[in-house]
């Protein structure tokens, strides 16, 4: 591919994302509207919602949709916390941020893999080495930095990292991240909403 044609195919595969996330969320409204959960969605409704069998796997398929495509892991996880005792939250939200990273790392190396690694810093790329050759303490080390966020999983998806190193690594990584977002934040959340109502 020449210089010239690499830019356009990143505004491309950049059209085409926008494209999935525009869909995935159609389709969700859609699903939402066609089966009537958007009226147990209101009031106390939404609570029951959670409660039932639907409500976790709802929250964990909206994070493997959405997630992926650019909108970080604490979005979900704050919330969890509210609606879940703090272990089911936390279990919950780990099952769905794993799922994300995963489908992150495969759309980055195996979809678009020449769209992402342009946007790598030349800095950021020194990396790839020490991965290439193992890497689980690397990875673990990079999400405990970045959390739940999809760059990283983008990076990690163009870099020489094998699957199992990254699946490994960011499943121990992303566990303090959870914990904080999942029982301070919600614990903070929770705190705000007694001041403001007084």
């Amino acid at each position: 591919m020449t210089a010239e044609g690499r830019p356009l195919r990143g505004r491309v595969v950049a059209w085409r994302l926008r494209l999935v996330a525009v869909a995935a969320v159609v389709g969700v409204a859609l699903l939402v509207f066609a089966t009537g959960l958007d009226d147990a969605l209101r009031g106390d409704g939404f609570q029951d919602f959670l409660a039932s069998p639907w409500g976790p796997a709802v929250y964990v398929l909206s994070m493997w949709i959405v997630q992926p495509v650019g909108l970080p892991g604490f979005v979900w996880m704050v919330p969890a916390g509210l609606a879940w005792s703090w272990p089911a939250a936390v279990a919950l939200s780990w099952i769905g941020n794993l799922g994300a990273s995963a489908i992150a790392f495969a759309w980055a190396r195996f979809v678009a893999r020449d769209w992402v690694a342009s946007r790598i810093p030349p800095r950021v790329r020194a990396f790839d080495d020490r991965l290439a050759r193992g890497g689980t303490a690397q990875v673990i080390a990079l999400r405990l930095v970045t959390g739940q966020l999809p760059p990283a999983d983008w990076l990690l998806g163009v870099t020489g990292v094998r699957w199992q190193v990254f699946f490994i690594g960011t499943a121990i990584g992303i566990v303090p991240g959870i914990v904080v977002f999942v029982v301070v934040g919600s614990s903070l959340f929770a705190s705000l909403g007694d001041l403001v109502r007084g």
